[in-house]
């Protein structure tokens, strides 16, 4: 359970869930441009029905000092600790568990971030500094951006060169375990055209004994915009290495939480990304595209002592290409938008992995490729002054191929032809008020890990994920203050699963999202701002039987049934703000606890606070994470006997300072 503090300020949140809600909301601005809603930058008749925006003033004030945090803080979106000591915090919107980051999808300026493994997307080559905004919609947001959004999108909006004058900043952070963060920014813009640069460096030891990890990125964006069109390249570079503590056993957990188990493992992260995106107007045409490639090599090295040792390494590449058009017209009176394109994308991965066990010799070759290929539509349109309909379709073919030398599997080929759907209605009641309706399709393809084979006989490649969306909800704005509530319920077919029933990856028996969430904002006075939100998820097996197990309306593991955030900020003076950040998760299942045989994961509650000071072109900080020093962790899985557990310590109380100049 949460500590005293904790609990007695999480006990306002019901109070204040009516006004209230987590982040502090920007006042509504005129043409805000957002692409979420179109996939091109131009205006939107409206925002999108339900979707939530983190501003990067937001984000200045908040407590969060990475992308994952923010999210997480600012945003409501339920995370896990990164096994690696890095700023890359899985993501879950909607109660999907360990498979959380694989149903929500992560992009950058409308392109895909989320990966084609067994990964969470690679939030932290995303500099903090850079971003615009963030756009986080919950629901099936397939028809716009394909598979792999059944939970919903994360698209994260980086600012244009040309929108801020020529100028830059540069920033160190101190805190504990050896903290060392020092980041620098660029912007020169004038006579149309414009361009900065971002670099970060930053190393710590982490909490964990072998648990050092050090990261450096840089990235940056030209852009040029003359007459009716404009044109942007837009490149990165990062690299991450990691020590791997491993798990602790419970008896550790107690004992020796700091310690590592596997004190010789480590890790690696290399990738670069170039991408360019073009735009051009004909009256209220918009013609677009975006063409990117993304490298990425991972290394990693696993040490068992006496028994043996397994290193591999692996690349992916990356090819994307995006025509789209957009077109805004009146049609018998009512304002309507027509987005239509069309998405090109080519994976191509091989992996080296050699190993011994017992001094016997064992090498695992495997490659793997696809190719998605789709055609979509979505419109919105105003049917009068207080109602908005917005419907689209999508048809993507994805061709999946993937060999290995070791178990071994012969190439296996596959062709999937898939459809999404989107309809929504939303009806200003007056007031402020708002109320909406969204039902969808959606779809996932299994990734190249969870179609590997350990053990011969191999079967074919997974069948896709589909899953059917519905969502009610009730909205309110007036100025700074804003309130939503929603009820979302997914209902999924062959969701893909690790089930440790099976001892497999596999297509489970149907199984069910559904859930209600709580969110809004409220000024109180002039110099205090507060916010709130409240997640209550319920996911479970509707039917399925597992190793002669019946797991019918078993929970799902690794789904917290309730997620409650109260955040505080206080103008101390002018120049000076305090921020306090409350966040408490309910029990979950353990990870592999599919049959719902052990106890639950106890619940945890932690507090984060930070005090900036602004002098001059200064901007000087302190906080403290985890301010009551909770002992707690985000992750555990159940042992085969179903006795006790391993889990990942998350860091008890650190702190930090930092300073930032601006030019």
């Amino acid at each position: 359970m949460p500590s005293t503090p904790v609990r007695r300020a999480l006990a306002a949140l019901a109070l204040s869930l009516s006004l209230t809600a987590p982040g502090f909301a920007a006042d509504d601005e005129k043409g805000v441009v957002v692409v979420t809603a179109s996939r091109i930058e131009t205006p939107a008749l409206e925002q999108p029905i339900a979707i939530e925006v983190i501003t990067a003033e937001q984000i200045r004030q908040g407590t969060a000092g990475s992308v994952g945090e923010v999210l997480s803080k600012l945003g409501g979106v339920h995370s896990r600790i990164n096994f690696l000591g890095l700023p890359d915090a899985p993501v879950d919107l909607r109660g999907f568990g360990m498979s959380g980051d694989q149903n929500t999808l992560v992009l950058v300026n409308g392109v895909r971030l989320s990966e084609n493994e067994l990964a969470a997307a690679h939030l932290s080559s995303i500099p903090l500094d850079s971003i615009e905004r963030i756009e986080i919609l919950r629901g099936a947001g397939a028809v716009l951006y394909g598979g792999g959004a059944s939970a919903g999108t994360i698209n994260i909006i980086t600012r244009s060169p040309l929108a801020a004058p020529t100028g830059g900043n540069a920033s160190l952070t101190l805190g504990s375990h050896d903290l060392r963060d020092a980041r620098a920014g660029l912007n020169v813009a004038g006579g149309g055209w414009g361009l900065n640069l971002h670099a970060q460096h930053r190393e710590s030891d982490n909490y964990r004994d072998n648990n050092r990890s050090l990261q450096d990125m840089v990235s940056g964006e030209w852009r040029y915009a003359g007459g009716a069109g404009q044109l942007a390249l837009r490149f990165g570079a990062d690299e991450q290495k990691a020590r791997l503590p491993g798990a602790r056993s419970e008896a550790q957990l107690k004992s020796d939480p700091r310690g590592a188990a596997t004190p010789r493992d480590h890790a690696g992260i290399r990738s670069e990304q170039v991408g360019l995106y073009g735009e051009y107007h004909l009256g209220e045409l918009v013609l677009a595209a975006d063409i990117g490639h993304r490298v990425k090599r991972t290394s990693e090295h696993f040490d068992y002592g006496a028994v043996g040792f397994s290193r591999g390494s692996a690349k992916a590449r990356i090819t994307s290409a995006s025509p789209r058009l957009s077109w805004s017209a009146t049609v018998a009176g009512m304002a309507n938008r027509l987005t239509a394109g069309v998405d090109w994308s080519g994976w191509v991965y091989g992996k080296d992995t050699e190993a011994s066990f017992f001094g016997f010799p064992s090498n695992r070759d495997e490659s793997g490729r696809q190719t998605n290929a789709a055609v979509y539509l979505r419109d919105e349109l105003g049917l009068g002054e207080t109602t908005r309909l917005t419907f689209g379709l999508r048809r993507e073919r994805v061709a999946q191929q993937q060999e290995e030398s070791l178990t071994p599997l012969p190439k296996s080929r596959t062709t999937r032809r898939l459809s999404a759907g989107e309809l929504a209605l939303q009806q200003q009641l007056g007031g402020g008020w708002s109320a909406y309706g969204r039902i969808g399709r959606s779809f996932r393809v299994a990734n190249i890990d969870e179609n590997r084979c350990f053990f011969p006989p191999c079967a074919p490649l997974l069948k896709p994920q589909t899953s059917k969306d519905r969502e009610i909800g009730l909205q309110w704005r007036a100025g700074k203050a804003s309130f939503r509530a929603s009820l979302f319920d997914i209902l999924l077919k062959d969701e893909l699963h690790y089930n440790a029933l099976a001892f497999t990856n596999m297509n489970l028996e149907p199984t069910r999202r559904r859930g209600l969430e709580l969110e809004g904002s409220l000024p109180l006075g002039e110099t205090l701002e507060l916010g709130a939100r409240l997640a209550r998820t319920d996911a479970r097996f509707r039917e399925g039987s597992y190793g002669g197990i019946d797991v019918s309306g078993k929970q799902v593991p690794l789904v917290p049934r309730q997620r409650a955030a109260l955040s505080l900020g206080w103008r101390v003076a002018p120049a000076t703000r305090l921020t306090l950040y409350l966040a408490h998760v309910g029990r979950q299942r353990y990870d592999n606890d599919q049959a719902n045989r052990f106890r639950r994961m106890p619940a945890y509650g932690v507090a984060d606070l930070k005090l900036t000071h602004q002098a001059g072109d200064w901007r000087l900080a302190a906080g403290i994470n985890n301010l009551f020093d909770k002992a707690y962790y985000s992750y555990g899985i159940v042992n085969g006997a179903l006795t006790s557990f391993n889990a990942y310590p998350e860091d008890r109380r650190n702190a930090y300072v930092s300073a930032e100049f601006r030019f």
